[in-house]
């Protein structure tokens, strides 16, 4: 047979395979995980210990623990917000990394029951840019859905002259590794 006959035969069969793989992979069911509710979780604040203070740069661990009775999912990304002592919204934002506009799709975050996620939330804490621009908020919110959890915050926020205070926060993740116990 030419050697252009093989390709053919070899493409088709690929092919072949693959719609197979594909359409088994399509019709198989996957569990749907439903979005966890606000009222299912439990939100602290962790300093670790002051693990996050350095010289002009503090922050905690964001640590939500699902309460609830089934494994439930939230968004990766943490929706931060700051308020004054009256629930007013603060001008702090999420400082979002170079090259990273929109940024990478990430998928959601699992929650087993009893187990924690956590995200590490760090800002500029003392007068680095000497523009003496500081926010001190009383309250740390974090959406879920429609709703939000709020905790008292005693950090302050330091950004350039002319600029709100910014603040960086990783992705959620599963902490410490969550193993299921044997019942």
């Amino acid at each position: 047979m030419k050697r252009r006959n093989w390709r053919l035969i070899y493409t088709a069969g690929f092919l072949y395979f693959s719609s197979g793989l594909w359409t088994v992979a399509q019709s198989s069911p996957s569990p749907q995980l439903l979005s966890c509710p606000a009222a299912q979780l439990s939100f602290a604040l962790d300093d670790e210990n002051g693990y996050f203070d350095g010289m002009s740069h503090s922050g905690t661990l964001l640590v939500l623990r699902n309460l609830g009775p089934k494994t439930c999912t939230i968004p990766a990304r943490p929706v931060l917000g700051f308020e004054d002592a009256s629930h007013h919204p603060l001008p702090i934002s999420l400082e979002v990394p170079r090259g990273m506009h929109p940024g990478p799709v990430i998928p959601s975050v699992a929650i087993p029951v009893g187990a924690e996620v956590t995200s590490e939330l760090r800002w500029v804490s003392s007068d680095a840019f000497g523009a003496n621009n500081s926010i001190s908020p009383a309250f740390i919110t974090l959406s879920i859905g429609g709703d939000s959890l709020r905790l008292k915050f005693t950090g302050q926020l330091f950004g350039p002259g002319g600029t709100q205070p910014t603040y960086s926060a990783t992705p959620f993740n599963r902490d410490p590794v969550y193993t299921p116990s044997n019942p």
